[in-house]
C-alpha cells in the first residue's frame, strides 16, 4: 500500500469517526436515557431520573442501581460529597455520591450529571437521591466550602451534620497567611487542629498560636475559626464519622474512575466505562469479603476478647481493634468519683511523662461506658481506655452495644425492597468471584468423599473430563460468535426527544484563564545549532526592508507561508 493511500486511509477513518460522532451527538441524551430504561426492564431496583429545560434539552440526571441502593442501605450513615469535571465532551458536571463500607473502602451511593453548579441543581440531586434510597437520611456529610453545597444540604438534608473537609482547608494556609508565617507556624496550627480534645482546649490553643504569628487581623482565619464547629475535630467528635475526616476517598476515587473515562466521551461511553470501572471496585470488595470468610488474622494476644473479634470484625477493621486491644497492658486504671448517678474512672498510660489523662465515664443507670477521647462515637471502634476498664472489670467479652453492624463481616446481610415490595435482584450474584467460590466449596466436598476409594476416584476422574470437553464446546462456540450476549437496543429516533446538547462552562473546568501578560510572552524555540532565538535569526530578502524579513522558525508549504508554532 502507497504513502498516498495509506494517507488517505487514515483521513477517510477521521472523516468517518467525526460524522458517528456527529451523528450520536444530536441523540446522546436520548441513547442514555433508552440505557437506563433497558437497565431498569431487567432490574426494577434501577433508579434514574432525568430533567430537562425549556428548550427540551437534558440539565441534569441521576441514577443508582440495586448494588449503590443497597451499599446506602448497609452504610448509609456517612456520605461524602465532591463534584469532578472533564469526564464527558460536554463538560457536564459528574457528581457521585459516595460512603466508605465493611473494609473502609468508598463505597458508591449513586451518581449525577448536572448542568451547573447553582444552590437548585444541588437541591434537585439531593432530592432525587433521598427519594431512591431506601434508608433514611445520612447522620453527616463531607465536603468541601462551597456555598451553593451549603446552602442545598441546609434545604434538603436540614437534620444531617454538615461537615468541611479539613484537607482543603490546610492546603490553604500557605496561600491565606504568607509563605513565612505559615513556614514558621504550620506545625502549631496542625497540632491545634488535630489535637485538640475539646472546644475550651482548641480555642484557648488557636488564640496562642494567632498570637504568636501576629495574624489577629487576618480576614481568612477570622472566617473559618467563626465555622469551627463545621471542621475542627474537638466539635464533632461526638458524630459517628467512620474514621473520615477530609473527603479524600472522594478525591481518590476520582483519580482511579478517570483512568477510564476521557473528555472525548458521550455519555452513553462514560457510564459504559464507569460501569466497566464500578464492577472492578466492586470485585475488589467481594473479594476481601471472600478472604474474611477464607482466612484468619494473626492474633497478637490470648484473650478471649481478641479472639471474638476477629470472628466478627472484617480483617481490616479487626487490625485496627487489635491495636486498641494490644495497648491496655500500659495503662493504669483508678478511680476518681463514684455517687448514685455514675462513676468516672482516670485511664493513663503508666510511666510515660507527659501522657494524657483520659477520662472513662459509666453510667449506672444505663451501664453504657464513654470516654472522654470519644474514639468510638467518632470511629465505632472501642478505645484502648474502655477497653483497659473493661479488662478493670474482668469483662472478658465485647458487649453488643460497642460493636457496630457496620464493621462486621455480616454487614451486607439483607434486602433491599423495590417500590413494588419485592425482593430487589442484586446485580453482583452472579459475579465471577461469588461463582468461583460457590463451586470450590461444592468441588471439595465431592473430593473429600471420592478420594477415600479407587472406584470413586475414577468415577469423578471421568466425570471431571466430561465436563472439561463441554465447558471446551461451550467456550469454542463463544469464540465464533453464537453465543447470545446483552445489547441495550438504542432507537435514534427517541420518543423523549431530548435537543442536542449544548457545551456547559463549569468554574472547574477547562483550562486556567491566562492574563494580558502571560499572554504577551511567548517563549522563542532556539536553533540547536548556534543557540539563538528564531527571533534573532533573520534572513533578508530582497534589499533588506524590514518588511521581507522571516525568522529561520518559518517554514512554506504548498506556497504559503506558515507562521512558526
Amino acid at each position: 500500500m502507497s504513502t498516498m493511500s495509506i494517507s488517505e486511509l487514515q483521513r477517510d477513518l477521521y472523516n468517518a469517526e467525526w460524522d458517528r460522532t456527529k451523528l450520536l451527538a444530536r441523540h446522546d441524551a436520548n441513547m442514555l436515557y433508552e440505557h437506563f430504561e433497558f437497565e431498569q426492564q431487567e432490574n426494577p431496583s434501577f433508579k434514574f431520573t432525568f430533567e430537562r429545560d425549556d428548550d427540551g434539552r437534558m440539565t441534569s440526571c441521576f441514577w443508582a442501581d440495586m448494588t449503590s441502593r443497597k451499599s446506602y442501605q448497609n452504610f448509609g450513615d456517612v456520605v461524602v460529597f465532591d463534584t469532578t469535571y472533564n469526564t464527558n465532551r460536554y463538560s457536564l458536571i459528574f457528581a457521585p455520591i459516595l460512603g466508605v463500607n465493611h473494609h473502609g473502602q468508598a463505597t458508591l451511593f449513586g451518581c449525577a450529571f448536572l448542568s451547573d453548579e447553582t444552590t437548585d441543581s444541588f437541591k434537585w440531586l439531593f432530592k432525587e437521591w433521598l427519594k431512591a434510597m431506601p434508608a433514611r437520611p445520612p447522620k453527616m456529610i463531607i465536603t468541601d466550602q462551597d456555598l451553593a453545597m451549603t446552602k442545598a444540604i441546609a434545604c434538603a438534608l436540614p437534620n444531617t451534620f454538615h461537615r468541611y473537609c479539613i484537607w482543603h482547608i490546610l492546603n490553604k494556609f500557605s496561600e491565606k497567611i504568607g509563605a513565612l508565617p505559615c513556614k514558621e507556624h504550620y506545625d502549631e496550627f496542625k497540632k491545634c487542629i488535630w489535637s485538640s480534645e475539646s472546644p475550651e482546649e482548641f480555642e484557648a490553643r488557636w488564640a496562642d498560636v494567632v498570637g504568636k504569628s501576629k495574624l489577629s487581623n487576618n480576614e481568612w482565619l477570622q472566617s473559618i475559626y467563626k465555622i469551627r464547629d463545621r471542621w475542627i475535630l474537638a466539635y464533632m467528635k461526638h458524630i459517628f464519622s467512620a474514621h473520615m475526616t477530609t473527603n479524600q476517598k472522594a478525591e481518590v476515587s476520582h483519580s482511579f474512575f478517570k483512568n477510564y473515562v476521557s473528555q472525548q466521551n458521550s455519555l452513553l461511553d462514560f457510564v459504559t466505562r464507569f460501569d466497566r470501572a464500578l464492577s472492578l471496585v466492586r470485585h475488589n470488595e467481594l473479594d476481601l469479603d471472600h478472604k474474611d470468610v477464607n482466612e484468619k488474622p494473626v492474633l497478637k494476644t490470648s484473650w478471649l476478647m481478641e479472639k471474638r473479634m476477629s470472628e466478627i470484625y472484617t480483617r481490616i477493621i479487626f487490625y485496627k481493634f487489635q491495636e486498641e486491644i494490644f495497648q491496655i497492658g500500659a495503662y493504669v486504671v483508678t478511680i476518681r468519683h463514684e455517687d448514685e448517678h455514675r462513676c468516672l474512672w482516670n485511664v493513663q498510660r503508666a510511666e510515660m511523662e507527659g501522657s494524657r489523662c483520659r477520662e472513662v465515664s459509666i453510667e449506672k443507670s444505663s451501664n453504657l461506658v464513654s470516654c472522654s477521647c470519644k474514639m468510638f462515637e467518632f470511629d465505632g471502634i472501642p478505645c484502648r481506655h474502655m477497653l483497659a476498664y473493661l479488662f478493670r472489670m474482668q469483662i472478658r467479652e465485647l458487649p453488643t452495644q460497642y460493636i457496630l453492624r457496620r464493621w462486621t463481616k455480616i454487614a451486607k446481610v439483607g434486602k433491599v425492597m423495590d417500590d413494588l415490595g419485592s425482593d430487589g435482584k442484586e446485580i453482583f450474584d452472579s459475579s465471577v468471584l461469588v461463582r468461583r467460590q460457590s463451586i470450590f466449596q461444592f468441588a471439595c466436598k465431592v473430593i473429600d468423599d471420592t478420594i477415600l476409594s479407587e472406584e470413586g476416584t475414577q468415577v469423578l476422574g471421568e466425570a471431571l473430563q466430561s465436563a472439561q470437553k463441554k465447558i471446551a464446546v461451550m467456550r469454542s462456540s463463544r469464540k465464533d460468535g453464537s453465543a447470545s450476549s446483552i445489547e441495550v437496543p438504542i432507537s435514534l429516533g427517541s420518543q423523549h426527544s431530548f435537543k442536542e446538547l449544548l457545551q456547559v462552562k463549569a468554574k472547574g473546568c477547562g483550562k486556567r484563564l491566562k492574563g494580558g501578560k502571560e499572554k504577551a510572552v511567548k517563549k522563542s524555540r532556539k536553533c540547536n545549532g548556534c543557540g539563538r532565538t528564531t527571533r534573532e535569526k533573520m534572513v533578508t530578502f530582497g534589499d533588506g526592508d524590514e518588511l521581507s524579513k522571516i525568522t529561520l522558525g518559518e517554514t512554506f508549504s504548498n506556497g504559503m507561508l506558515l507562521p512558526d508554532s
